[in-house]
C-alpha cells in the first residue's frame, strides 16, 4: 500500500514536471527578439502587428502582394518594438517613470482637446482597434520618450538666428502670404455708356460715385465694392487686364458673360504674410523640433549598435 501511494506521488510530480518543461518550451518558442537584458515575445509581436494585418487584408492584394507586404511589416514592427525596449531599458538607467497620474492627465487632456465623453472615447479606441488599456500604454510610452528626450538630446539643441534667417529666406513664398486684390466694378449693357465712364474716370472722377450713378450692377449703391480676390478666381480675360493696374487705377471696358465691366483697383494686400519678426517663434520650434528628431535618431542608432540584439529565426 505505501509503495503504490509513493508510486503515485512519483508520478504526479514527474506530471507537473514535464507540465512545466512543456510550458517553458513553449514560453521559450514564443520569444522573437532579445534586446540586451530585455525580450520580445511573440504576443507582443503579434498584438502590434494585428491594425496591419487587418489592413492588409482589406487592401486587395494578390497572394505574392500580400506575403510581401506582411514580411515588410513585421520587420518594421519589430525594429519599433525593439527600439521601444531599448528606450525603456535607457529610461529605467536615468530613473525615468511616467507614473499613472501622468497618463491619467494626458488622457484627460486628449478628450478635453476632442470634447469627447468617456464613452465616446473609448468607442473611438474600439472603432481603431486599440482597447483602453492599449491606448494607456501607448500614451505612457510617449510621455517615456518625450522625456528621454528632453534628458539625452534636448540640452544639445542649439537653434541659432542664423539659421533661423536662412530658413525664412528659403521658404519666402510660405511666408510672403496672398496677394489680393480689392476691386471696385461698374456693369452696364450699353458700351457706348461705358466708353463715356471712361473718359470720366480718365477726368479724375471719383469711381465709387460713378459706380452708384451708372452701374446696373446689384452693388452699384455701395460705389461697385465687389471686396477681395485672389486674381486666379477671375476668367482669363480680366485676369491679364486687373494684373496691369497699379492702385487708383482702372481697366478698359471689358466684355464679360454678364455685360460690359470697368474694374478699379482700390488695393492690394497680403492675406497671411509674416515678417521675419512675426515668423521668428514658429520658425524656431519647427527648427527645433527638426533637429530634435535627428539627434533622437543618431542617438537611437548608436543605442542599437552597442546593444546585444538577437532576433530569433
Amino acid at each position: 500500500m505505501k509503495f503504490k501511494t509513493n508510486m503515485m506521488v512519483f508520478l504526479f510530480v514527474i506530471m507537473i514536471f514535464g507540465s512545466f518543461l512543456a510550458t517553458a518550451e513553449e514560453i521559450v518558442d514564443r520569444i522573437v527578439a532579445v534586446v540586451d537584458t530585455d525580450i520580445i515575445t511573440q504576443i507582443q509581436l503579434d498584438r502590434s502587428l494585428a491594425p496591419y494585418l487587418e489592413r492588409i487584408e482589406s487592401a486587395g492584394y494578390t497572394e505574392a502582394e500580400k506575403a510581401q507586404a506582411v514580411k515588410t511589416v513585421t520587420r518594421n514592427v519589430l525594429d519599433t518594438l525593439i527600439e521601444g525596449s531599448l528606450t525603456r531599458q535607457e529610461a529605467d538607467r536615468y530613473n525615468i517613470v511616467v507614473s499613472d497620474d501622468r497618463v491619467d492627465d494626458a488622457i484627460k487632456n486628449v478628450k478635453k482637446s476632442k470634447n469627447l465623453s468617456d464613452e465616446a472615447f473609448e468607442s473611438a479606441l474600439k472603432n481603431e482597434g486599440y482597447s483602453f488599456e492599449e491606448y494607456r500604454e501607448n500614451i505612457r510610452k510617449q510621455i517615456l520618450r518625450v522625456l528621454l528626450v528632453n534628458h539625452a538630446v534636448k540640452s544639445k539643441v542649439i537653434i541659432t538666428k542664423a539659421e533661423i534667417e536662412k530658413y525664412y529666406n528659403e521658404k519666402k513664398d510660405k511666408y510672403a502670404g496672398v496677394k489680393k486684390y480689392h476691386l471696385r466694378n461698374i456693369l452696364m449693357e450699353d458700351k457706348a455708356q461705358m466708353d463715356k465712364i471712361i473718359q470720366l474716370l480718365d477726368e479724375n472722377k471719383d469711381f465709387a460715385e460713378l459706380a452708384k450713378q451708372y452701374s446696373n450692377a446689384p452693388n452699384a449703391s455701395d460705389g461697385g465694392e465687389l471686396g477681395l480676390f485672389e486674381i486666379s478666381s477671375f476668367p482669363e480675360s480680366i485676369q491679364k487686364s486687373v494684373s496691369k493696374l497699379s492702385k487708383g487705377e482702372h481697366t478698359d471696358v471689358i466684355s464679360t458673360a454678364r455685360g460690359f465691366q470697368i474694374f478699379y483697383l482700390q488695393d492690394i494686400v497680403t492675406d497671411g504674410g509674416k515678417t521675419l519678426e512675426q515668423a521668428y517663434d514658429e520658425i524656431h520650434g519647427l527648427l527645433y523640433d527638426r533637429e530634435v528628431e535627428q539627434k533622437f535618431g543618431t542617438w537611437l542608432k548608436a543605442l542599437k549598435e552597442k546593444a546585444h540584439i538577437k532576433i530569433m529565426n
